[in-house]
C-alpha cells in the first residue's frame, strides 16, 4: 500500500461519523472505533481487489490462468485498479458497513448498542 492510499482512506475515517453512543464514551472509544472502521476499509478493499477481474495481483476472477490467453489485451485499466480504494473509501466515509461497530461493542467492551443483527 503506497503513501497516498493510505492517507486517503484515513482521511476518509477521520471524515467518517462516528456514533453518538461511541461519542459519548469519551476520545478514548472514537479512536477504538475509528480503528475499527480503519480494519473494516482495509478487508473490504481486499475483498474487493480479490472479486474484480483485472485485479493487479491476478488474484481476481479471471485468475492467472486466464490472464496469460489474453496476452496484452488484458493489461490493468487504471480506473479498475483504483476502484477497490475508492469504493472503500466511500463506504468508509459514510459509516461503514456495520462490521466497525460490531468490532468496536466485542474488542472494546464499549456500551454501543449492537442493534439489527445478530
Amino acid at each position: 500500500m503506497s503513501v497516498g492510499e493510505t492517507s486517503s482512506v484515513s482521511a476518509a475515517i477521520m471524515h467518517a461519523a462516528v456514533p453518538a453512543d461511541v461519542r459519548s464514551e469519551g476520545q478514548g472509544a472514537v479512536q477504538g472505533y475509528r480503528a475499527a472502521l480503519q480494519f473494516e476499509s482495509m478487508l473490504l478493499k481486499q475483498m474487493l481487489t480479490e472479486a474484480l477481474p483485472e485485479s493487479q495481483n491476478g488474484g481476481g476472477l479471471l485468475g492467472e490462468e486466464e490472464e496469460g490467453e489474453g496476452g496484452d489485451a488484458m493489461t490493468a485499466d487504471p480506473t479498475m485498479t483504483t476502484l477497490p480504494e475508492t469504493v472503500a473509501e466511500s463506504v468508509v466515509g459514510a459509516g461503514g458497513l456495520g462490521l466497525a461497530k460490531q468490532m468496536y461493542t466485542s474488542f472494546e467492551g464499549g456500551t454501543a448498542n449492537q442493534g439489527g443483527t445478530r
